[in-house]
C-alpha cells in the first residue's frame, strides 16, 4: 500500500464487480490522449471492449501465469493493469491506465511493482509492452522503470513503441 497526502492505494486482483469502472477507465484513458487521432482511438477502443476486456476473468485471471489487479482508493478502482503469458520466458504488460484525477500520485509505479514482483514470482524473464506515442507520460515512465524501447512502427497513422524490461531478482 502507498499512503500519501491526497488518499491511501490498495492494489487488488480483479473482481467481476469491477468490470463497467475498469471498461470506463480504459476508454477514457486512451480518448484522453486522443487529439488528432480520436477515429483511430475510439476503433482501439471499440476492438479492446469486445475483445479481451469483455471478459477479464476468462482472459486474465483463468490462466496461473495471467493476471489482472485495479487500485482502488475511497474513491473507486482509479488504476488497473493485466498480463498475460506470451511465452515460457516472457510476459505482456497490457491495459495499464490511471485515471487523470489520480496521476502522479505513484500508482502507476505501484502497479509497475505489482506486475514486476508477479512477474518474478511465475518465473518470468522478461516483460513486454506495447503503448502509443499520444501517451507520452506512459512512455516516459516505463522508460524511468526499467522499460526499453525495442521497436518503433506506425499504424493507421498512430506511431506505436514497443518496450521490454529484462528481470533479475531485483526488479
Amino acid at each position: 500500500m502507498i499512503k500519501d497526502s491526497h488518499a491511501e492505494v490498495v492494489v487488488r486482483t480483479f473482481v467481476s464487480a469491477d468490470a463497467l469502472r475498469v471498461r470506463e477507465l480504459f476508454a477514457e484513458g486512451i480518448m484522453e490522449f486522443a487529439a488528432g487521432a480520436e477515429v483511430q482511438a475510439r476503433r482501439y477502443v471499440d476492438q479492446s471492449l469486445v475483445d479481451d476486456l469483455a471478459d477479464i476473468s476468462t482472459n486474465y485471471l483463468s490462466h496461473p501465469r495471467d493476471h489482472f489487479w485495479v487500485a482502488e482508493t475511497g474513491a473507486g478502482v482509479v488504476g488497473m493493469v493485466g498480463v498475460q503469458e506470451r511465452s515460457d520466458d516472457e510476459a505482456e504488460m497490457r491495459r495499464m491506465s490511471v485515471s487523470s484525477s489520480a496521476r502522479r500520485q505513484g500508482i502507476g509505479r505501484q502497479l509497475l511493482e505489482t506486475v514486476g514482483a508477479f512477474c518474478l514470482e511465475n518465473r518470468y524473464r522478461r516483460i513486454s509492452l506495447s503503448t502509443v506515442t499520444m501517451l507520452a507520460p506512459a512512455m516516459s515512465m516505463y522508460a524511468n522503470n526499467g522499460y526499453r524501447l525495442v521497436k518503433e512502427e506506425d499504424w493507421g497513422g498512430v506511431g506505436v513503441r514497443y518496450f521490454e524490461k529484462e528481470l533479475t531478482s531485483s526488479a
